[in-house]
Parts: structure tokens; C-alpha cells; sequence
């Protein structure tokens, strides 16, 4: 009955000790471990030289459009067309392709540069802020197919 009794409970320190959580790690839903890099179809390139902030304005709707430019010393860059609820600037939050200009939606994506050239209509742009640095991660699919993801993290110049 001893042996029993602990053997019930190796096994159940066992299960307890094997049992797994969900990730806590919100990279965005990026398989990779990017770090201010974007990877497209596997092909990783850097995006090291800064980031722009514009802002287009009041939207029909009462969003506002606020264009976001990463740019890379290897010529890459990142273009996303973002609406929120803020005149002020972008929020943090899930912005998703729409074909409207709404409250946390993007219009339009393009990464282009150097013989590259890919726009993305699906997919999701995660927007962290952290007092004056802006994060962007992204999990998009071009609309020819090619998978897009990437992370970005920096001050954006108005």
C-alpha cells in the first residue's frame, strides 16, 4: 500500500512538473527572433536607420491617418498606412488590413527597396509605446504569397 500510495504520488508530482503553460512572450505571433530586422520568404534584412512619423490628418470616418517610414542602411524600407482613434499620434494596439480607413486598421503595407518590392493585405501590426520609443510587430502575408514578419523598435521622427 506504501509503494502505492508513492507511486500515486511521483506521478502526480511528475504531471505537475511536466505540465507546460502558454507562451508569455507576445512577439506578435512571429515564429522568429527578430530584432529590429524584417524577414521576408526566410531572407532577413536590417532595419537600421530610423523611422518617420506623418500625420495625413482627420479621416471621413473620424480616424486619423498617421504614416509610418522604417527605413535600413541596405536600402529597405517599411511603409505602413495606420488609422486610430488619436489626433495626437499613433496608440498602442492590433491594427488590421482594412479596406477602409477605421479605427485601428492599416490601408496599405509596402516594403520596398533595392529589387524589392511587396505589398501585404493580411496580417496583423502590433503598436507598443513606451514612453518616446514606438514598437511595430509584424506578421504579414504579401499579396503574392510571400510570408513578412518583423520587429522594429526606436524614436519616430516627426
Amino acid at each position: 500500500m506504501k509503494k502505492l500510495m508513492y507511486s500515486i504520488l511521483f506521478l502526480a508530482v511528475t504531471s505537475l512538473t511536466f505540465q507546460s503553460c502558454s507562451d508569455d512572450d507576445d512577439n506578435g505571433g512571429s515564429s522568429l527572433n527578430l530584432n529590429n530586422e524584417v524577414s521576408i520568404d526566410g531572407t532577413v534584412y536590417t532595419l537600421d536607420d530610423g523611422g518617420y512619423l506623418e500625420s495625413y490628418g482627420i479621416n471621413t470616418d473620424g480616424s486619423y491617418d498617421w504614416d509610418v517610414t522604417i527605413e535600413s542602411t541596405t536600402g529597405l524600407a517599411v511603409y505602413f498606412d495606420l488609422n486610430t482613434n488619436s489626433e495626437t499620434g499613433l496608440v498602442a494596439g492590433t491594427y488590421t488590413y482594412s479596406e477602409t480607413r477605421t479605427e485601428f486598421s492599416y490601408v496599405y503595407s509596402e516594403f520596398y527597396g533595392d529589387g524589392i518590392d511587396y505589398t501585404a493585405s493580411e496580417g496583423t501590426i502590433v503598436v507598443t509605446i513606451d514612453g518616446d520609443t514606438t514598437g511595430f510587430v509584424f506578421n504579414l502575408t504579401a499579396n503574392d504569397g510571400s510570408e513578412i514578419e518583423g520587429e522594429w523598435s526606436g524614436v519616430l521622427s516627426l
